[in-house]
Order: structure tokens, then C-alpha cells, then sequence
């Protein structure tokens, strides 16, 4: 079907689309202001996907429309929020954009680098200009003050729900402890100075989480508008019939090697220099890397004779949750994105023609 033909001929798929856009932007701010904050930052970086099949399949006008709804219903659901009323402009640039990497007939991944390098600039802008407004500074050591007082904080909070915590502790309980000459004061002890060196430790690869989470978000509304497009039939507006993820080999090849690294000085430290680059850069590639093992994951349950292997492998994961859940957690995520990161680099490698895939050919 043809774009300008698809723009101009009216059914209700634009009407349906404005509603979603509603309901969303209402659930969204609802969430934000009143509950986990979670599920509204989720539902509210979706709306860049819904806004730009709007743009892409309705008149301007009904973008325009919708885009005032969209900030009208987030200024008053959020009782007059400033800084999520500016989010909201921010979500209409991302839009855009991302409107304008799809006519590019970009890749998934370079959406999804764009929509979360601007979006993330886009909200790290509102909140410099609203942070100055009220008379605090913007020098990196001021910020940087801020941010070891918050961390503060939350140790103190943290130490006092364990003192509580261990004040509360049965007799029975203690008695035990004593057996092995760990007294009351040795256990507040050591559980204090468990609690404050995970703290330190989080802030130490705050960098790494960072980078996770922006992009988290380009994807959650790169994925939004995929979603929306086939949901509402106007596949032709997407760049390729199998539009996702394709990291190139060379990232696969890093991440592979970052990860082994990263398990080698686990077992030994987690605090020193050089464990915490190799982390913050295994946090940093993790998400993409999930993205694909979920697609090897998808893969190998459809295939007829690896999905018996693989249904049994997510059993025995599933089984484990309920003993040992970190472990098994931990483990899940490593092999998940292995798997994601062997298939993306395996695929690559037959594209490139290497000799080896030439012979098998």
C-alpha cells in the first residue's frame, strides 16, 4: 500500500491509535505521580513509538492534536508537574526523530542508539535547567557532592533498618550465632559493613547502569512503535519485514570476552579498578545482548529438534528460582545473552563469506 494513499484514506485505526495515545499518556502519569513510578517511566517512553505511527499514517493535524493531548493529559494527571509536562515535549522529539530514522529505512540498533541518545540528552537538559532554576550549581564537584550525600543516606536508612532488624532477632536465633562465638555486636558488625560496601559498590558502577538503562529506554519505544505498527496493520511503514536488533560481530566478539573476564575476577575481587571498568562495560553491553538472546531463545523453542533441550534447560532454571534464585538468576542472564551473542556473531560470520562457510556452501 502506498504512504500518501495510507495517510489519506480514513478508518478507525487513526481514532484507535488517538485513544491508545490516551490511555497510555493517562496510565503513564497515573503511575508516576501516584504509584511504582516503574511501570509509568515504561508506559510513558512507549508513547514515542504511538507517536510516531501517528505521524507516520495520519495527517499532521491529528499529530498535532494528539501531541496537545498528550501534554495536556500529562500537566493535569500529574497535578501540574513542570519537569514531567517538559518530559513530555522531550517524548515528541524523540517521536520525531525517530519518525525520521524509519524514513531513513535505518537499522533497529541505529534507532535505537538515536531515540536513546536523545531522549537522554533531551531529560538530562530539563533537569539541569530545573535543578539551576532552584539556585543549586551545576559544577561537577557540587554534583558530585550531591551524589555522595544521597548515598549517604541511604546507608544510614540501611543501618537502621539492620539494627532494628537484629535488636528483633529471637533468643533461639542468638543462641545459635553463639555456638560459632558470633555474638549480637559481631553480627550488627558484619552485617553493616556487608551493607555499606554493596552500597559503595553500586555507586561505583553507577556508570555502567546508566548506560544500561538509557538504553532500555530507546528501546522500549523503538519496540512501542513496532508493536503499534503491527497492531494496527500498517507494516509498510517499517524499514524491513524482520526489523530487530543486529549488533555487528566485532561488539559480540567484546561482549563474550568482557563477560569471561568479568566471571574470572569475580572469584577473587569485585572492588579493585580494574574489576569495576570490566563490569561497568558488562553492564553497559548487557542490554542488547539480552535483546538478541531472547530471539535465539524464541529461535530454539520453535525448532523442532532443539526445543525439547531447551524446554528442559528452562525447567531445571525454574526448578532452581526456588532454591538458590540469585545463582540461578545470575546463571540465566549469562547464558541468555551467550547465546544471543554466539548466534548474532556465528551470523555474521557466514554474511562475511569467511572461507570455512564458503566450503560448507
Amino acid at each position: 500500500m502506498d504512504k500518501k494513499q495510507m495517510k489519506n484514506k480514513f478508518d478507525l485505526r487513526a481514532l484507535g491509535l488517538t485513544v491508545m495515545l490516551c490511555v497510555v499518556a493517562v496510565l503513564s502519569a497515573t503511575d508516576i505521580e501516584y504509584g511504582t513510578h516503574i511501570i509509568g517511566h515504561v508506559l510513558f517512553m512507549s508513547l514515542i513509538g504511538i507517536l510516531s505511527v501517528i505521524y507516520m499514517t495520519c495527517e499532521k493535524a491529528v499529530f498535532v492534536l494528539d501531541a496537545a493531548a498528550l501534554l495536556a493529559i500529562i500537566f493535569f494527571t500529574s497535578k501540574g508537574s513542570l519537569m514531567l509536562s517538559l518530559f513530555g515535549v522531550v517524548i515528541i522529539g524523540g517521536a520525531l526523530l525517530l519518525t525520521f530514522a524509519i524514513r531513513k529505512k535505518s537499522t533497529k540498533t541505529s534507532a535505537v542508539i538515536l531515540v536513546s541518545f536523545i531522549v537522554t540528552a533531551g531529560y538530562l537538559i530539563v533537569m539541569a535547567v530545573l535543578y539551576a532554576a532552584e539556585g543549586n550549581s551545576l559544577e561537577i564537584s557540587a554534583l558530585f557532592s550531591k551524589l555522595n550525600a544521597f548515598f549517604d543516606s541511604i546507608k544510614t536508612s540501611f543501618s537502621e533498618i539492620i539494627r532494628q532488624s537484629v535488636d528483633s532477632l529471637p533468643e533461639e536465633i542468638l543462641a545459635n550465632y553463639a555456638k560459632y562465638d558470633i555474638t549480637k555486636e559481631k553480627l550488627l558488625e558484619v552485617s553493616l559493613h556487608s551493607m555499606m560496601a554493596y552500597v559503595d559498590w553500586l555507586q561505583l558502577i553507577l556508570p555502567g547502569i546508566f548506560v544500561f538503562l538509557v538504553q532500555v529506554m530507546g528501546y522500549i519505544g523503538t519496540v512501542s512503535f513496532e508493536k503499534t505498527v503491527r497492531l494496527m496493520r500498517y507494516d509498510a511503514v517499517l524499514p524491513e519485514a524482520h526489523w530487530y536488533l543486529y549488533p555487528t560481530q566485532i561488539s559480540c566478539v567484546i561482549y563474550i570476552l568482557i563477560t569471561t573476564v568479568y566471571i574470572i575476577t569475580s572469584f577473587f575481587t569485585s572492588t579493585s579498578s580494574f574489576a569495576i571498568i570490566i563490569t561497568n562495560f558488562w553492564i553497559a553491553l548487557m542490554p542488547v545482548m539480552i535483546a538478541c538472546g531472547f530471539r535465539s531463545l524464541k529461535l530454539r523453542l520453535k525448532h523442532p529438534q532443539l526445543r525439547r533441550r531447551t524446554v528442559f534447560v528452562l525447567i531445571l532454571l525454574g526448578a532452581g528460582c526456588f532454591f538458590i534464585p540469585d545463582a540461578v538468576l545470575t546463571f540465566g542472564i549469562f547464558m541468555l545473552t551467550f547465546m544471543g551473542a554466539q548466534d548474532v556473531s556465528l551470523s555474521r560470520s557466514m554474511e562475511s563469506g569467511g572461507p570455512r562457510f564458503k566450503e560448507k556452501q
